[in-house]
């Protein structure tokens, strides 16, 4: 990047500088572009022929005309006889890709090459007098924002032709420049003018390069040599992202009996002066006294997380943080949450219930704030033939570390031992009878 302050003048009107870039931009005929394009140049290319070759059309009648123009069979000026490659069918697709000379650089013998075949008596934009020239100086400038970009015009009869020009650009963001991280040639705009202010594009600690190609009614020459790479100084420090914007919390549904799962989603920051670089997912649940925390690290594509295995009737903080890179140094956004509910555990309606489920009586334990508790429910039948229940206590909100507890009893009761008072506990009891299963459960506080 270049400090100088510069002056230089275009169409009378004075230009200052404080970063400047001026290049001549000159290419030879045979030349071929090889870069693979984000948009296609050749409707690209297209749009800008009819444009201009319905300029001087009334009103009224442009839209028809470029209508017209849009559909009429067209190809790029330049062209090579083929006749003589009808047996070489290893190159045959590539052939086809360019037989409409899009991606070449003013005639086809550039295709030809592209695709490993020398091409005789090519035809070349020497027999096309009517196209504009290229553009033959660029000036790039980043003296106050946004970034600018100047050419000087092409010679042209206002009268019979009307020129328009296309102009793209491509960039990488760091400290260095880096040929193989340069995006794909993209579009920037199409304009009548040969000075183009892009307050749209974000260019705060990126390389830039830039090319321009004039298009008229007959076509075009081709775009120019990219200008040498343009570095935008971000000056004071660089701010991080903003936070990742539409966090949300979808798909909330029951994993199996015990777990549910979620789709944790969000949106790119709304601000944020360099491309972000990866998503930082925390995951934070209270249990208790206690606050668990997981983090998880995902690519800058991938907008939406899925969460597994969360507990039944708890409360979970999700956050999203956005992380960008400017060379070793690493800015982290600001967080974006969203608090969860899971549900609590319910009966399928599907099954039958069992009546009666309550706590019938509270036994003082040998140990402080420690208790004995009788759990009852009313037999699902009344016949001789005994039952097996399966009772499980899962503990909630407990200060300390509580397992949750399984067992098996033939009676319609059963007792435990050392519950804290401290705590909640969900009680669910079930069996399986005449073919279909039954189950009840009851949430209680040990009350003495």
């Amino acid at each position: 990047m270049q400090h100088a302050q510069l002056h230089h003048t275009m169409h009378g009107l004075p230009l200052r500088s404080a970063a400047v870039v001026f290049l001549s931009i000159t290419i030879a005929v045979d030349s071929c572009i090889t870069v693979v394009y984000a948009e296609s140049i050749g409707d690209s290319v297209r749009e800008a022929r009819c444009i201009a070759k319905c300029h001087h059309h009334p009103a009224p009648q442009q839209p028809k005309c470029y209508s017209s123009c849009l559909n009429e069979p067209w190809i790029k000026p330049g062209g090579c006889p083929v006749a003589d490659l009808d047996d070489v069918s290893l190159d045959r697709p590539c052939l086809e890709q360019c037989s409409a000379d899009d991606f070449c650089d003013g005639q086809r013998k550039c295709c030809l090459h592209s695709c490993g075949i020398t091409c005789q008596s090519p035809v070349g934009l020497d027999h096309y007098p009517g196209l504009p020239d290229k553009p033959t100086v660029v000036a790039v400038e980043d003296y106050g924002k946004p970034l600018v970009v100047e050419w000087t015009p092409v010679d042209y009869d206002s009268n019979s032709h009307h020129v328009t020009y296309l102009l793209q650009e491509r960039h990488h963001a760091g400290v260095k420049y880096v040929p193989e991280r340069m995006t794909p040639w993209t579009i920037v705009t199409r304009t009548d003018k040969t000075r183009e202010p892009l307050k749209r594009l974000q260019t705060v600690g990126r390389w830039f390069q830039f090319r321009v190609a004039a298009v008229n009614e007959n076509g075009t020459r081709g775009y120019s040599q990219p200008c040498v790479p343009f570095f935008v100084d971000p000056g004071s420090p660089i701010e991080p992202p903003g936070p990742p914007e539409n966090v949300k919390v979808s798909s909330l549904k029951w994993t199996n009996d015990d777990y549910q799962q979620c789709v944790l989603s969000w949106s790119p920051p709304a601000n944020s002066a360099l491309p972000i670089r990866k998503y930082k997912v925390y995951i934070s649940e209270q249990d208790g006294y206690h606050l668990y925390h997981k983090r998880h690290v995902l690519p800058a594509d991938i907008l939406r997380f899925h969460i597994k295995k969360l507990n039944t009737n708890s409360e979970y903080f999700l956050q999203v943080q956005a992380i960008s890179e400017f060379g070793r140094k690493k800015l982290a956004g600001q967080k974006a949450s969203v608090t969860l509910k899971t549900e609590e555990k319910k009966l399928s309606v599907k099954m039958n219930k069992i009546n009666g489920l309550k706590v019938v009586n509270y036994y003082n334990s040998t140990k402080n704030d420690l208790f004995n508790v009788k759990i009852s429910w009313r037999p699902v039948s009344m016949t001789s033939k005994k039952l097996t229940y399966t009772l499980t206590c899962i503990p909630q909100n407990c200060k300390f570390d509580s397992k949750t507890f399984n067992a098996t009893t033939i009676h319609p009761f059963f007792d435990m031992f050392s519950l804290n008072r401290m705590c909640k506990y969900l009680i669910i009891v079930s069996t399986n009878y005449d073919g279909s299963k039954h189950m009840a459960s009851l949430t209680f506080s040990v009350q003495p």
